[in-house]
């Protein structure tokens, strides 16, 4: 190659990398420049919807934070309207949207440095609604009478003593001639997803609460309509090649509870192993967090029907 051609190569070559360096470097700035010009614009948004959730209006905070989160997300304002959406529905006690809301929220952004204050926020907001409906919402007031008992008056109206004493507030199970109790006289049914590990209780056909559940590996457990035929409070337990397993052993994974349903060896309980809740992990059961199974025993009356599924 002649000399004069290397030095036109080389000429070449010097040229290329100049522009391409001048491309990336504009590029670069250009990008850098839009990035701030979404940083400002989002964070004027911000301010005037912080200015109207001071004033309470809702409706106008909502549409310009979910602005910021459509228009601006790598502003770093997203993050804070997020943040600001599930807290201005917590404090507004309207869990559905605050808990879309936070999903969103950790979903997106996940490390969110307020989920766990939110998370603990959104549960409080539940169980206070959930016991608000259980003590307000479908109930009877009814009159002890002279040789009244509370499991009388469950029987009586198909209602747990259980249901009564959270109803009533009652610590005891002692009750006298003349006391007023509030009564449920609401219907309830269970359905359980097994293809999305949850279990809904229902009051009169509505879905009342939802608990995450483990249910059967290899799609175990059965599909169908079925019934709560006993309830029993850590009943000693056959293990199938182990004998009899009672409650404080290790291998025992009744849990809190144990309610059986109408197909026989299957049932509703609590669980040594809470890390198993959200999957297919059981011989066929469903299995819950020894508070939520505890929660529910309370509830539901023996003959409730629980449906079992494979997806809704």
């Amino acid at each position: 190659m002649s000399k004069i051609r290397l030095v036109f190569l080389v000429v070449f070559v010097v040229v290329i990398l100049v522009t391409v360096s001048s491309y990336l470097t504009l590029h670069g700035a250009g990008k850098n420049a839009k990035l701030a010009g979404n940083f400002d614009k989002a964070q004027l948004l911000y301010t005037r919807a912080e200015e109207h959730i001071k004033n309470n209006d809702t409706d106008k905070a909502v549409r310009i934070l979910t602005e910021i989160t459509d228009k601006y997300r790598d502003s770093g304002y997203a993050e804070k309207s997020l943040e600001s959406l599930t807290a201005m529905y917590i404090s507004k006690g309207d869990s559905k949207k605050a808990e879309a809301y936070y999903n969103k929220l950790t979903k997106e952004f996940p490390g969110n440095a307020r989920s766990t204050q939110f998370q603990a926020d959104l549960k409080g907001l539940k169980a206070k609604k959930f016991n608000y409906s259980l003590d307000n919402e479908g109930n009877i007031v009814y009159v002890v009478k002279s040789g009244d008992t509370l499991n009388g008056i469950s029987k009586k109206f198909n209602v747990t003593v259980g249901l009564i004493k959270k109803v009533n507030k009652l610590e005891k199970d002692s009750i006298y001639i003349g006391q007023k109790l509030k009564i449920s006289v609401s219907t309830f049914s269970i359905i359980v997803d097994k293809a999305k590990n949850i279990l809904i209780l229902k009051k009169d056909g509505q879905v009342f609460k939802t608990y995450q559940v483990a249910t059967g590996r290899n799609n175990s457990t059965p599909v169908g309509v079925f019934t709560i035929v006993d309830k029993m409070i850590e009943p000693a337990w056959t293990k199938p090649g182990v004998g009899i397993i009672k409650p404080g052993d290790k291998e025992y994974e009744l849990g809190a509870r144990w309610m059986p349903i109408s197909v026989k060896g299957y049932g509703i309980h609590g669980t040594n192993d809470d890390t198993l809740i959200g999957k297919q992990a059981t011989s066929g059961c469903v299995r819950m967090h020894n508070a939520d199974v505890i929660e529910l025993y309370d509830i539901v009356p023996k003959g409730t029907e629980v449906k079992i599924v494979d997806s809704m």
